[in-house]
């Protein structure tokens, strides 16, 4: 019987599942919340709660990474990220150095400022820009522009981030190479250490899935646009580690790494 001389590395997922608005190409546990901020002390308590029917399961071990994703987590204030991350470490051995991710839409900036995130122990900032192109952001349902966008990246890195990744999406409806490329170039001036880059695809149980939109790039060109910002991307220093990942040397995301070389992780939340 075959026996691991050694455990791999272990990761914590944290998920929050409320957005301001649910974008129609989502498939994800996510939901808009009404009436009010989200329930962020009575969610916690439910997170620590799950965490701790968890921990026997990696009783001794070391956890490597932590990400925050969702939903839009950057709708939870500091001080709530501060409390559970605090609750985590109590639980479980953070390494030091532990990468902690936290997903982040540029129209939530007024949920808190990017210094609080920072003393709270996020050492990491994921922005979901998806295209610099507002007549694309708009396509696809999102509540941010692109002024709002490049001013919160600025203001992430003002506050001290230096390991920023920025979302992007390819083969939007009536985008065109040139604006696929544009986007490109413009999320590489602002000097990311990582960016995401994927095509749309339109999932099942989605609004784009009942209802497709107009002008979508056909294969070939979706293809073209793909050849041609990996390119770019590799002209400035951004190396492809997976699918859609595109980092500077040594900036590759330590939890995603993980997932793709097999290794464990903890996954609490909704």
């Amino acid at each position: 019987m075959f026996h691991f001389t050694t455990l791999p590395p272990l990761s914590l997922y944290i998920h929050i599942p409320w957005c301001v608005r649910k974008c129609p190409y989502c498939d994800f546990n996510s939901h808009e919340h009404r009436g009010g901020p989200p329930p962020f002390e009575a969610y916690i308590d439910a997170l620590v709660a799950d965490l701790d029917q968890d921990v026997p399961l990696a009783w001794g071990r070391t956890v490597h990474s932590v990400f925050f994703g969702g939903g839009t987590p950057s709708l939870f204030p500091p001080e709530a990220v501060d409390r559970l991350l605090q609750a985590a470490s109590a639980r479980l051995r953070f390494a030091p150095g532990c990468e902690v991710t936290l997903e982040t839409n540029p129209g939530t900036m007024e949920h808190g400022r990017f210094e609080d995130y920072l003393r709270a122990g996020v050492n990491r900032l994921s922005f979901g820009i998806q295209s610099f192109d507002d007549g694309c952001l708009a396509r696809l349902g999102r509540i941010h522009d692109s002024a709002q966008a490049e001013a919160a990246v600025k203001r992430a890195q003002d506050a001290g981030f230096d390991n920023l990744n920025l979302d992007l999406m390819y083969a939007l409806p009536a985008q065109d190479l040139a604006m696929a490329e544009a986007d490109v170039a413009r999320a590489i001036a602002l000097q990311p250490t990582h960016v995401s880059h994927y095509q749309l695809t339109l999932e099942p149980n989605t609004v784009f899935a009942a209802r497709p939109p107009r002008d979508l790039p056909d294969d070939d060109l979706a293809w073209d646009m793909q050849l041609r910002c990996q390119a770019r991307l590799a002209e400035a220093g951004y190396a492809q580690y997976e699918v859609s990942a595109y980092a500077q040397p040594g900036r590759q995301c330590a939890h995603n790494l993980n997932y793709w070389r097999y290794g464990d992780y903890l996954g609490i939340g909704a």
